[in-house]
């Protein structure tokens, strides 16, 4: 059997999650607190089994799902039961390693970055106490973070397109790995000239809502380092809804 290439992967995701009602599948699977049954998805979305079948078939060709043979009370075949490939179980999921650390770094990143907050004292909220004074240089503590954690993100980025999908688009090597990291990503209608990738259920909503100007800019700072081979840029747009980020992807001007 010939291996997938990156490319190929990233391509299989992509066209797996396009489907609404796979989005839905994964959606109970990763929210599941153990295997979930082709019979319980069927009447969890209203589908017939037949159609839950044909998706989870798509969705375990993509990497995104496991399926694990279960014997039931008697005689037969066992039962398949499926759950979400996470992202932190890289291997399964066909990802590199860099996938597997993401999340440590990015803890790691708002544990050291927040030491360098010159005395700051984070309140409830995550803002600094000192997130408006400014350094001799005219820098404030919360501007030196941004800017560590986005060129760190921009590192992890480059990492990334090196694990593969460099040959696709750009919008869907962004929405291949977010699937792969569990954003559950949707690409949705938007302006001419424009690609948007909707960003559901961060798998890092609650470090980012601690230290948002840590953790959204190193996830601006991966987008930009899986796109800096091109000459397509994305801006992204933190919480636009309670759980949901917005990836705008647009061609760079022209330099003059």
């Amino acid at each position: 059997m010939t291996e997938m290439t990156g490319s190929e992967a990233a391509e299989r995701v992509h066209r797996a999650l396009a489907v609404p009602s796979r989005r839905r599948l994964m959606s109970l699977l990763r929210e599941a607190d153990g295997l979930l049954g082709v019979d319980e998805l069927a009447t969890a979305t209203g589908l017939s089994v037949a159609t839950v079948r044909h998706h989870l078939v798509a969705l375990a060709d993509a990497g995104l799902v496991r399926a694990t043979a279960a014997a039931g009370p008697g005689r037969g075949r066992p039962k398949l039961r499926y759950t979400a490939v996470r992202a932190t179980d890289a291997e399964a999921a066909g990802a590199g390693a860099g996938d597997s650390a993401y999340h440590d770094l990015a803890a790691a990143l708002v544990e050291a970055l927040a030491e360098q907050t010159a005395g700051g004292v984070k309140p409830a909220g995550g803002v600094t106490s000192v997130d408006h004074e400014k350094t001799a240089s005219g820098v404030t503590p919360v501007d030196g973070e941004k800017t560590a954690a986005r060129a760190a993100g921009r590192a992890w980025g480059r990492r990334l397109t090196r694990s593969g999908a460099t040959g696709t688009a750009p919008a869907e090597r962004v929405f291949a790995h977010a699937a792969r990291m569990g954003f559950d990503p949707e690409q949705v209608p938007a302006p001419a000239g424009t690609a948007r990738v909707l960003l559901h259920a961060c798998p890092y909503r609650d470090l980012a809502r601690r230290s948002p100007e840590v953790v959204c800019a190193l996830h601006q700072g991966v987008l930009d380092g899986l796109l800096e081979d091109g000459d397509t840029r994305a801006d992204l747009t933190p919480f636009v809804g309670p759980d949901l980020c917005r990836a705008d992807l647009r061609r760079a001007p022209a330099a003059t």
